[in-house]
């Protein structure tokens, strides 16, 4: 049995803005988070994909614990600052509105810096970092995961933080820009999911214990017996560093956004973990004309690349950038056609079937889970 299955990107792209019209979104909205959905599987990020909208976007906006009627709205503005309520709609449509008011306000005063509350999950921080550098702004963007506690902080055994993603985009005269997508730990949770669910083992230093001990096994996370190890490992190895960022990212997309956050008083006596409710994002946006280097600002971030992307490389290594691979991934995409793993492709059919869609015979080949 085939372990992915590829599926043309204008076939997987229709589908997608199907099923979210299915679900309720408007025309506008389901053309936004389409485009946001199909970035992560065309760039190789699939388990904030597709993999996404049928495990958690469809099944909530269905429910309605996502409202597929959303407005989300301006509550709070300066000349240079806004906070979004996205009325508890889909992440991908609130961000966009977020990421595009500040980078207008970019491009008017040279900084612009959004706050969002209520939101929900927002697939891949690279999409909305990357729209920005497109039209030659530096764009920054995090999410936290609300009050839902998926990992604990260092040192200790209580789930308290999410793996409170961020992005950073740079724009570059030509090529691949720089593209930084990231979480706090040392793998997003998506992908200790897909591994457990295509029966595999996981890479050592993923998931570590509370004695210190480490496992490749990815049941260890979801009974308990071990947590996502934050980016840097241990306290020994450098750990602090990752959860430090996923606390600022927390601070900043909780306390600052008005948003939930996990580490909160509440969850030491909680029973049942928190829902990822109220999430809060923030969208930072540069525009380099403000500083005076705008006519060789993307020529110097070019040839800076070019020179990292030049210098030797230890043998069977090769010496890249973050957004350099994706980028390649992502034209092989629209060459060959998206590879979807292939428990992605069947949760696809039967997401259409149960909506009555049509999906693309790629995927309705996969066959049996």
């Amino acid at each position: 049995m085939a372990n992915s299955v590829t599926v043309e990107h204008t076939q997987l792209t229709a589908f997608v803005r199907t099923v979210l019209l299915r679900c309720g979104l408007d025309e506008p909205a389901a053309t936004t988070a389409t485009e946001v959905i199909c970035y992560a599987d065309i760039h190789g990020f699939t388990t904030h994909g597709t993999n996404a909208l049928a495990g958690i976007y469809a099944p909530r906006l269905r429910s309605g614990s996502i409202r597929p009627d959303a407005q989300p709205k301006v509550v709070v503005e300066t000349a240079t600052t806004a906070v979004v309520d996205g009325d508890n709609g889909l992440g991908a449509v609130t961000m966009v509105t977020a990421v595009d008011l500040a980078a207008a306000k970019a491009r008017e005063l040279g900084l612009g810096m959004v706050t969002v509350r209520n939101s929900s999950h927002f697939g891949s921080a690279g999409y909305y970092a990357s729209r920005v550098a497109a039209n030659g702004l530096i764009g920054i963007v995090m999410s936290n995961c609300g009050a839902q506690g998926v990992v604990p902080p260092l040192g200790g055994v209580q789930r308290l933080l999410g793996t409170n993603p961020l992005s950073a985009a740079v724009p570059v005269s030509h090529g691949a820009p720089f593209v930084l997508d990231m979480s706090a730990t040392a793998v997003a949770t998506g992908k200790i999911r897909a591994a457990q669910r295509e029966g595999r083992q996981v890479p050592e230093g993923w998931l570590v214990s509370a004695d210190g001990s480490t496992t490749t096994d990815p049941d260890a996370y979801f009974d308990g017996h071990a947590d996502v190890a934050w980016l840097g490992g241990t306290a020994q190895t450098g750990g602090a560093k990752g959860y430090g960022l996923a606390l600022l990212v927390d601070l900043l997309c909780g306390p600052l956004a008005g948003a939930a956050y996990g580490p909160r008083p509440q969850a030491l006596t909680e029973t049942e973990p928190a829902e990822d409710v109220n999430i809060g994002q923030v969208a930072l946006v540069i525009d380099p004309a403000a500083f005076g280097v705008a006519d060789g600002f993307k020529t110097e971030t070019r040839t800076l690349l070019d020179t990292v992307s030049s210098s030797p490389a230890a043998p069977g290594q090769r010496v890249t950038y973050p957004g350099a691979p994706e980028a390649e991934r992502a034209a092989a995409s629209y060459a060959e056609g998206i590879r979807l793993p292939h428990h992605v492709a069947v949760q696809l059919v039967r997401l259409g079937a149960e909506l009555d869609v049509t999906v693309p015979v790629a995927l309705a080949e996969a066959g049996p889970a």
